[in-house]
């Protein structure tokens, strides 16, 4: 008996130890909403909108919802993802084609890079480097890898397999000029420097999308925003203004950004 009430309460501690704490949280205001049935969205530092459709057409929408710009490039292939933490220069992936091209603010065509000739034919995720080269998380290795515009490998980390437990299933890689994370919904964030040197493993698990910015990792789980600081390790989590069916969400430049089946709603805050 006295084993059993030890247990619950060792368990009773750690969870109020590390349970990210609920705040009252900012105030939501709706700005607007945007009736489109969208793939996915994402957002650039300035607070703008990017959203990909079913017919994989792609959107520019202004931080209050106004449409700025569609990309009038378009492979026959489907876009898997979007960097645009560099908003003069936006990535667009197209895993099937293994290629990736990059625009402008304009959504103009500027240039493309070819993952086959830099021998990766197996990559899952993409992300803007700080000095604007690219990275790429290669399955068929399981390394994170740097490449330039001319296709050519700078940088590798080693297969991560060596620090990890468990298998891989990487499906995001985030850079904030300052740390690499790559995001393993069973593993946790691996967090490397902007060398591709591995620092460690962020215990946040079971998610498979995160926005990253200077200090913050925000991540929806269970009707709330929460909140980690990655060099804090200090966490802490608030309601979302509206929780039924949300596919996806992002913080930028006080702005909330709330992806549904048919519609994106933005709120102020």
């Amino acid at each position: 008996m006295m084993r059993k009430l030890f247990f619950l309460l060792c368990t009773a501690f750690l969870y109020l130890a590390f349970a990210p704490k609920q705040e009252g949280g900012p105030k939501f205001i709706s700005v607007g909403a945007l009736k489109i049935n969208a793939k996915f969205m994402q957002t650039d530092n300035l607070g703008n909108l990017y959203v990909v459709t079913q017919t994989n057409q792609l959107n520019k929408y202004g931080r209050n919802g106004k449409l700025l710009g569609t990309l009038n490039y378009n492979y026959t292939g489907s876009i898997t993802q979007i960097d645009a933490s560099n908003p003069m220069q936006i990535f667009v992936f197209y895993r099937e084609l293994n290629k990736v091209i990059y625009i402008d603010n304009n959504l103009a065509y500027r240039g493309e890079i070819d993952l086959n000739k830099a021998n990766i034919i197996q990559a899952t995720s993409i992300a803007r480097a700080y000095d604007n080269n690219l990275w790429v998380f290669d399955l068929g290795d399981l390394q994170l890898k740097k490449i330039n515009d001319k296709s050519t490998v700078e940088q590798t980390s080693g297969n991560v397999r060596q620090y990890v437990n468990n298998d891989v299933a990487v499906c995001g890689v985030y850079d904030n000029n300052d740390r690499v994370f790559v995001l393993d919904s069973i593993n946790g964030i691996l967090l490397f420097d902007v060398f591709g040197s591995y620092l460690k493993t962020i215990p946040i698990k079971g998610i498979s999308d995160v926005k990253v910015s200077t200090k913050n990792i925000y991540y929806y789980r269970g009707g709330n925003i929460n909140q980690y600081n990655w060099q804090t390790t200090l966490g802490s989590s608030f309601l979302m203004p509206d929780t039924a069916g949300v596919q996806k969400m992002s913080i930028e430049k006080e702005r909330l950004y709330i992806q549904k089946p048919d519609s994106i709603y933005i709120y102020s805050f």
